[in-house]
């Protein structure tokens, strides 16, 4: 669901990682956690159908607005979707290592596990997400 923000489309893929999964068993090497593989093949699974539908997902994003008072707040509120729209704008490679980072608070290590990409690749993919949204949002400084 935080990946398609469609219900219909989330019971669609999750059916389709099952079936994928079971057929793909036999290739399991047990180098992970099955509910690590399992993980990987729903995600991207999901990933492919977000973009397929081309539709952005950003309701798992927080809510960024601070009140500060009457015309900052606005101004806040502006800001917060403008990142909310620039993270969902990232490709998938890079938006999902950054929200499992600073969304869903977890370590290099964990991210690594679950997307299946070696550590260095996950850094190096946070990195350049984190740049991407610097740059996107500079004239907000």
């Amino acid at each position: 669901m935080r990946v398609t923000k469609d219900r219909g489309l989330a019971e669609e893929v999750a059916q389709e990682a099952f079936i994928r999964a079971y057929r793909a068993a036999g290739d399991f090497r047990g180098e992970s956690q099955v509910r690590s593989w399992l993980y990987r093949i729903s995600t991207n699974l999901a990933l492919n159908a977000v973009t397929r539908r081309k539709e952005f997902a950003t309701e798992h994003m927080p809510d960024l607005a601070v009140e500060i008072g009457t015309d900052r707040s606005v101004e806040s509120a502006w800001m917060g979707q403008e990142l909310a729209d620039a993270i969902a704008e990232l490709p998938p490679k890079l938006r999902e290592p950054l929200v499992l980072r600073e969304i869903e608070h977890l370590s290099y290590e964990e991210i690594a596990q679950r997307t299946g990409a070696p550590l260095n690749t996950v850094r190096t993919r946070i990195m350049r997400a984190r740049q991407a949204l610097r740059d996107r949002m500079e004239g907000w400084r």
